[in-house]
């Protein structure tokens, strides 16, 4: 009978701490900026400057327009698909120069919420760094964000398809 009385006073004892438990609260994500301007091959026009010709008087050529880094170059930028995860939409957008993938733009990312937007503002930049590393959509998972992930190399993957990638 003691040992009924014990267990029983034990198992309302835990059952008071485990119902008493109090968990800590979420502390807010710093919400990271998934919106930059996209970079690009500026366009300018110079002058050259004023010659003289053979007669001694003065001419001017006309003026030349080259692109920002060089007349060669050829800098394209594909939006991808919006790949629907479990958790929201993810699209991202590829900047790509001379065959190159130069920037990896997130232009939509899970949110709603806190937690999705924690996430995200972890997730994004790791997972931007990872594709101009490997040059391609083959990137791992970020952990803890798996289906975002995912997603990112779907839209990635058809993004660098239709840039002929």
């Amino acid at each position: 009978m003691k040992r009924l009385i014990t267990a029983l006073s034990l198992t309302i004892a835990g059952l008071g701490f485990v119902l008493g438990f109090k968990t800590r609260e979420v502390i807010p994500a710093v919400a990271a900026d998934t919106t930059r301007p996209t970079t690009g091959a500026a366009e300018t026009t110079t002058t050259s400057p004023v010659a003289t010709n053979t007669t001694g008087s003065p001419t001017t050529e006309a003026p030349t327009t080259t692109a920002g880094t060089g007349p060669t170059s050829a800098t394209v930028e594909v939006t991808g698909p919006t790949v629907q995860s479990h958790y929201g939409p993810v699209q991202v957008a590829v900047v790509i120069t001379d065959g190159t993938l130069v920037d990896v733009i997130a232009l939509q990312l899970p949110s709603g919420d806190q937690h999705n937007e924690s996430i995200s503002a972890y997730a994004g930049p790791l997972l931007e760094e990872m594709a101009l590393e490997a040059q391609s959509a083959d990137i791992d998972v970020v952990s803890g964000a798996t289906f975002t992930s995912l997603a990112y190399a779907d839209s990635l993957q058809a993004a660098l398809d239709q840039a002929g990638m």
